[in-house]
């Protein structure tokens, strides 16, 4: 069953979840989701299973019996998460947003808070909460990574919850690109058309900016809203080695599509753009099949190729000329 407008009301929250073989998680998942319940929020979940070969969609069908709310969306195809996050964004009636993975671990007790602000405060369109870590082969949990950590630190300065633009905040736009530690305002987003990319990987790099770019406020918090779980065998793109690696290009081109259609927002962040390519290619390296070297390295150069020169000028006299030798001395 799903909430429609057409019931005669909107559910507070929309969390949409890709699934692909994942039918291990499943139960576990609908328990945190439906959590929220418990904190005042009603709430719809979308799945969309992703062509899975496991008894992933049997489990979602069997527990959308049980459970009011669920929806259950199929594809014949396996096309990534990002289309499977897209196709789900269409149907999504709540008046908020969350974009989440099957086998991580919400932590549903700060959301109800965080609705009620974005409640209070109607110009802010998106929330930011910190993260933590969890690799499944040690059952160990660590922070979020030291630059995420240091960026929000920075923002926060010793509060709780921060709110301000996206001119006060670009730093986000370097922060790690995941879609799971943000609610945003779906009214909002749908009129300015947001979307997730095309890519099977890295296709949340093109949703963290347009939630960023296009939001009137944001809205920063230091509560704990997911833990993100590494399986060692998992579907995570840390486990991923060969061909899926190079779709990093592919998402950072249609990233800068993106800015190039706003030239006002490309022009204003392009150094936060140019140095989170390059900080993904240094993060890429190391982690790539020695075959695939010579390829990644080329299309690094296409991708640097695109640089406004009006932008790298503004990047060597304004902001970094370390970051603008680094693009230079890669195209030279």
């Amino acid at each position: 069953m799903k909430t429609t407008a057409a019931d005669g009301a909107f559910p507070d929250l929309s969390v949409i979840v890709p699934v692909f073989n994942a039918e291990a998680y499943l139960p576990a998942l609908i328990d945190q989701i439906f959590s929220l319940r418990d904190n005042g929020l009603s709430v719809e979940l979308i799945c969309v299973d992703d062509a899975s070969s496991d008894g992933s969609v049997a489990v979602l069908q069997e527990l959308a019996q049980t459970n009011s709310g669920i929806h259950v969306i199929e594809q014949e195809l396996n096309q990534g998460a990002g289309l499977a996050r897209n196709l789900a964004w269409e149907q999504a009636t709540g008046r908020y947003t969350m974009f989440f993975d099957a086998d991580d671990k919400l932590h549903g007790s700060v959301m109800a808070d965080a609705i009620r602000d974005m409640d209070a405060n109607p110009e802010v369109d998106v929330a930011v909460f910190a993260y933590r870590y969890e690799r499944e082969a040690s059952a160990s949990f660590t922070e979020m990574n030291y630059d995420d950590k240091r960026i929000l630190d920075a923002l926060l300065n010793g509060t709780s919850v921060a709110i301000g633009t996206i001119e006060t905040m670009a730093r986000l736009l370097t922060f790690t690109n995941y879609p799971w530690n943000k609610i945003i305002r779906t009214a909002h987003y749908k009129d300015q058309g947001m979307r997730f990319g095309r890519t099977k990987v890295n296709n949340d790099i093109l949703g963290h900016w347009y939630s960023l770019i296009l939001s009137r406020s944001i809205m920063v918090r230091s509560a704990v809203n997911c833990t993100h779980v590494v399986h060692p065998q998992g579907m995570n793109l840390t486990n991923a080695f060969g061909m899926e690696r190079l779709s990093l290009f592919d998402a950072l081109h249609e990233t800068y599509d993106f800015l190039e259609a706003r030239p006002a927002f490309r022009r204003r962040f392009a150094h936060h753009y140019w140095s989170l390519a390059v900080r993904l290619m240094g993060w890429v390296r190391p982690r790539l099949d020695p075959l695939l070297q010579l390829e990644a390295e080329m299309r690094y150069a296409q991708l640097l190729s695109r640089i406004d020169i009006g932008d790298l000028t503004r990047i060597r006299r304004r902001h970094s000329p370390n970051l603008a030798n680094s693009i230079v001395g890669h195209l030279t």
